[in-house]
């Protein structure tokens, strides 16, 4: 993207862009927990993980919060304490400062995490991803007069600045040549502004979307990142010192992860009968989380919302969105002053986690994690570092059915 006009999109310098793009990390960070690795539990250690209850792409984390299963694979003397945070960049800088050592975010902020210097953190795994139908999400108030993407030139749009949001609202815009009014906020106001036609459109993420567009009829779906080839992820940061001083603990973390990904993909009732167990989710009825997680926005474009993978080495178009274009669309923007190192990838330690699991279980670890059997090949780079993925279908967890849960039909124009 050239460096006049990434400016005229965001309508800041490079280094005001930079902390314009890391200014929600600075949201909630007082009154928290000091949750640091080695706080007193009894006589235990206690981890603490950072966790968007309102991010769908990621619900392995409420899986695994409100199930015993991260208590069948943590040594004695490990327990979880769960902070959960509105948006990415929260956990981030919880994990900066060493008060949450894992967390469950957006592609951006997981990048932002594993490129800090003052508590370091690697990439242990993907908390799944999508075609852009999670994260790269515009909608309008139900009575608009917009139709297409393009009807937005010129008018004022909320997003949540740092997030995979924000990204794709710059590709969009690029790729319509169209300028617009960006109101960075976080995604309740964004909702509460479309409501009370303050904002002309919005983008966000599930499920608080699917909410305002089937539980409270508000807004109406216009486009997904699926329209410009553009995908979403969720990435799984850990820190350093997890890792190298905690490491069956660690490992324990993640076989939870795998177990809970396969619950993910494979038992769509028991999910939801987790996931409604959180109680930042309590004003989510249960058909809006499947629309969430499970069924297509009906806006024609017949997408699967979720891809199932934990291992970003196979699956390779999140894992080079993770490894090249998006450290790459950071830099550019000036949000990072260069891109993690390579080091800062950590994914032997998901390996280690599947092999222990292989002979433990009665499901494949592997295919829980994306073998490569279960590979995905990107397509070419687009000018706003993303990947634009050709791949069609397949790659879920064993036994995974089709998460398309009855796409409603209905054109996008």
């Amino acid at each position: 993207m050239k460096d006049d006009y990434r400016q005229r999109l965001a309508g800041v310098s490079s280094s005001s862009s930079r902390r314009r793009f890391l200014r929600g990390a600075a949201i909630g960070g007082t009154g928290l927990l000091a949750g640091c690795l080695g706080s007193a539990s009894g006589t235990g250690t206690t981890l603490t993980m950072g966790y968007q209850p309102f991010s769908a792409h990621a619900w392995e984390a409420l899986i695994m919060k409100h199930s015993d299963i991260p208590q069948k694979y943590l040594p004695d003397g490990y327990s979880l304490e769960w902070q959960s945070a509105l948006q990415g960049a929260v956990i981030a800088n919880r994990i900066s400062v060493g008060k949450n050592q894992v967390g469950w975010m957006g592609d951006m902020p997981a990048l932002v995490t594993i490129a800090q210097n003052e508590t370091p953190a690697s990439l242990v795994g993907l908390a799944n991803w999508s075609r852009g139908q999670q994260c790269n999400l515009l909608v309008v108030p139900r009575g608009s007069p917009i139709q297409e993407t393009s009807d937005i030139a010129g008018k004022t749009v909320g997003v949540t600045t740092g997030s995979c949001t924000h990204r794709y609202l710059l590709r969009l815009l690029e790729a319509e040549n169209i300028d617009v009014t960006i109101e960075d906020t976080g995604i309740s106001t964004i909702l509460a502004n479309l409501r009370e036609n303050r904002i002309a459109a919005g983008l966000g993420w599930e499920p608080s979307i699917a909410k305002s567009v089937f539980q409270d009829e508000v807004t109406r779906y216009v486009s997904t990142g699926a329209e410009y080839g553009v995908i979403d992820a969720g990435g799984i940061p850990m820190t350093d010192n997890l890792i190298n001083n905690h490491r069956e603990a660690a490992k324990g973390i993640l076989k939870a992860e795998l177990e809970s990904t396969r619950v993910l993909a494979t038992d769509h009732e028991r999910t939801l009968d987790l996931v409604a167990q959180e109680e930042d989710l309590r004003y989510f009825d249960r058909s809006t989380l499947r629309w969430g997680v499970y069924k297509d926005p009906p806006i024609g474009e017949d997408i699967q919302r979720l891809e199932y993978a934990t291992d970003y080495e196979q699956a390779k178009a999140p894992g080079r969105l993770m490894k090249k274009t998006g450290p790459q669309f950071l830099t550019r923007l000036g949000a990072l002053e260069a891109p993690p190192p390579p080091d800062r990838y950590k994914p032997e330690i998901l390996d280690e986690a599947a092999a222990e699991l292989d002979d433990a279980v009665k499901w494949s670890p592997r295919r829980a994690g994306n073998a490569p059997n279960t590979s995905f090949e990107p397509g070419a780079d687009n000018a706003s570092g993303e990947t634009a993925d050709s791949a069609s279908g397949g790659g879920n967890v064993t036994g995974a059915t089709n998460a398309s849960g009855g796409n409603a039909s209905g054109g996008r124009r």
